[in-house]
């Protein structure tokens, strides 16, 4: 935090945040579940508590952060606590229906046995996935980093922007999870076709929703960052954030539904691969940007848009060669 903390108070509140949000930490039981029944088809019941996790984390943080009918307000200590009750929250609902509803996937002793064949490709699926949320970490730090000579207000406003960004991303993201076990279900069964078909279909659904959604933030952005922020710097540096970022939606969604296929067809290295590009992408200009007399904040927002772009063609010409690759020619599009 003191690395990329504005100042020495930005920095400790970071931490502070961090403490009372490590125990949320458990959100991974969470995960774990969640994807064991994605494996199986079943996307609706992650989403709904994923959902219900969000609402109970918006109720708690205004009662949590500011005081509002308790008299005792915990500042950012209580929105750290306020995202870990409400992680506790959709753990414990989850396991519920995990081994109350769930017939098909249910934990049983007699198969906790290691099986180290299986480990090996679990992992060989899941850490590209995972270091694709490191490269997404020093992308965000690096960010953070290059603009704290800005002020804590130019911080504030790209980490808010930055969060509703991501939960306005939400539909597009609920897509291309169900991507990834339609694509694996098929092409285990041997049907390329079928594959082909969901992940067109999947590209045309993201597409059409981030479109929207670029034309919300186009034209509310201020109103989307408001409900966070009262501050006049933040709000404008949010909106402004939202504004510029909101044109590379669309190729987020590119993205999204090529590494669910990716994770369908159990092979994740290219999805590393492209991700490893957009940070080879960002971080030179980036800091170069940085150090110009003339360089103002929303030149990293158009440098996004750019590296996104590449991005999203390199994911797109890896999906190709990954399908040519693994599948049968598919007779009604020839390649």
């Amino acid at each position: 935090m003191r690395t990329i903390g504005a100042d020495a108070q930005t920095a400790s509140l970071g931490a502070t945040y961090l403490y009372w949000f490590l125990p949320g930490l458990a959100q991974f039981a969470m995960v774990a579940m969640g994807s064991a029944l994605r494996g199986t088809g079943m996307v609706q019941p992650t989403m709904v508590v994923q959902g219900l996790t969000v609402i109970l984390n918006i109720v708690l943080a205004p009662v949590l952060i500011a005081g509002w009918g308790s008299g005792h307000p915990l500042g950012v200590a209580g929105a750290g606590l306020a995202s870990t009750i409400a992680i506790a929250f959709g753990v414990a609902l989850l396991a519920m229906y995990f081994y109350k509803l769930e017939k098909y996937v249910r934990p049983h002793p007699s198969m906790w046995a290691p099986r180290l064949k299986l480990w090996v490709r679990m992992l060989n699926i899941g850490l590209p996935a995972g270091r694709e949320f490191a490269l997404m970490f020093a992308y965000m730090a690096i960010i953070f980093w290059i603009i704290r000579s800005l002020g804590a207000a130019a911080q504030a406003g790209f980490g808010v922007g930055s969060r509703v960004m991501q939960a306005i991303f939400l539909p597009a993201m609920a897509v291309a999870f169900a991507t990834a076990p339609i694509v694996g279900q098929n092409f285990g069964a041997q049907r390329p076709d079928r594959v082909r078909t969901t992940f067109r279909s999947a590209a045309l659904m993201t597409c059409v929703v981030m479109l929207s959604l670029t034309l919300v933030c186009q034209f509310e952005s201020a109103r989307l960052i408001h409900p966070f922020s009262v501050e006049p710097g933040v709000v404008a540096v949010g909106a402004q954030f939202l504004i510029i970022i909101s044109w590379n939606f669309v190729a987020n969604g590119l993205i999204f539904t090529c590494s669910s296929t990716f994770q369908g067809l159990g092979n994740t290295w290219p999805s590393l691969a492209s991700s490893a590009s957009r940070l080879v992408t960002f971080v030179g200009p980036a800091i170069w940007l940085s150090r110009q007399p003339w360089f103002q904040l929303r030149y990293l927002w158009y440098l996004s848009i750019a590296t996104i772009a590449v991005q999203a063609m390199t994911s797109l010409l890896l999906v190709r060669r990954e399908l040519q690759h693994r599948l049968m020619p598919d007779p009604m599009h020839p390649s």
